[in-house]
């Protein structure tokens, strides 16, 4: 019989930059509504950067209540981060609510928030790209980090805007500003033939890349510094994860991205465009008879300090594009890693 502590982020090596929920939709729906929330309207009326500030840190006010009831939650998210939030409360039902031993990767905003409003990808909708400073913590480090975190917000047909996707990035200029007309919205859309790579497709190229063992990609993009040393160190780690985890009887990975984008495509002020990006990450692992693994650090609530002979467990990956005009490279903005499910048999003894 073996025990060994497996923190979290030996299996995220593998699985990529982020992760966690059920396989998300490709875009944003829903008809955009009036102002105070009277209903949808067809027209997509402008909002002020403070309007769209105040939404954003209205959201996130909301979304503060860190209610357990699908139905709470469900009034403030919507998307992948729905699905994430869902899934949270579905395995704290399963295995407990107990919070994960500190640090946890919580984020606390800070009063400042930037934000800017567009027009969606159908006729009546609106969405708000927003940023705020965060102070939060990686499972399992000692220190706080500030970054920014970037978010999208919709506006469901009821005309309650809710978050549906939310990235970190290091600094605000890790991501360009996004391109304004002279009445204040954003530029969502749009010609993209000159763009370095089409928008339509960068998501889906991007994970093969990132996940291919030898680096080859079959499109024309060209994959950023960044990008590039992200691949190589995910195939390393993929490499060592057999012995990271005690070399187990069993070991399975599989990454789902979402080819499209989700949500609008942001146009920039210096010509280019963001996309957010999505990928369901999963890894199983089956330690063999007599043998089970215990994590000491965890995103997953109920699941530390337990002796797992078998387990599942899923990430959703978010990620933001920056996607350059003309020849360019492409890169990351932002990017994040989020607990979605998780599925264990406890070890019996046997």
């Amino acid at each position: 019989m073996m025990r060994r502590l497996v923190p979290l982020a030996a299996a995220v090596l593998v699985l990529g930059a982020a992760g966690c929920g059920s396989t998300p939709a490709t875009n944003g729906s829903g008809a955009a509504g009036t102002e105070g929330g009277k209903g949808p309207s067809a027209a997509v009326k402008p909002l002020t950067a403070d309007e769209a500030r105040r939404v954003a840190a209205d959201v996130d006010k909301r979304a503060g209540q860190e209610s357990q009831d699908p139905e709470v939650i469900k009034g403030y998210a919507e998307g992948p981060w729905l699905d994430h939030l869902l899934a949270a409360a579905e395995n704290g039902r399963k295995y407990g609510t107990g919070a994960p031993p500190e640090p946890t990767n919580s984020p606390e905003v800070a009063p400042g928030v930037h934000a800017w409003a567009g027009a969606g990808t159908g006729a009546g909708e609106r969405w708000i790209l927003a940023a705020g400073e965060v102070s939060s913590h990686t499972v399992g480090a000692s220190q706080n980090a500030a970054e920014m975190r970037w978010s999208l917000h919709h506006e469901g047909k009821d005309g309650t805007w809710r978050a549906a996707f939310r990235a970190h990035a290091p600094t605000a200029g890790a991501l360009p500003a996004p391109a304004v007309r002279p009445d204040g919205q954003a530029v969502t859309g749009g010609d993209t033939s000159k763009l370095a790579a089409d928008p339509a497709e960068v998501c889906g190229r991007y994970f093969d890349y990132r996940n291919s063992k030898d680096g080859t990609d079959a499109s024309d993009a060209g994959w950023g510094a960044d990008i590039d040393a992200a691949r190589v160190k995910m195939a390393e780690g993929r490499k060592r994860l057999p012995e990271r985890l005690d070399n187990p009887k069993s070991l399975t990975t599989e990454q789902q991205p979402t080819r499209t984008p989700y949500g609008p495509l942001w146009r920039t002020a210096d010509g280019g465009a963001l996309v957010a990006c999505l990928s369901v990450n999963t890894a199983t692992v089956d330690m063999g008879p007599g043998r089970y693994q215990t994590f000491s650090s965890s995103g997953w609530s109920g699941t530390t300090g337990i002796r797992w002979s078998r387990y599942t467990q899923t990430q959703l990956s978010m990620t933001m594009l920056k996607i350059p005009a003309g020849p360019g490279e492409v890169s990351v903005g932002a990017e994040a890693s989020w607990p979605y499910t998780f599925d264990g048999t406890r070890y019996d003894g046997g």
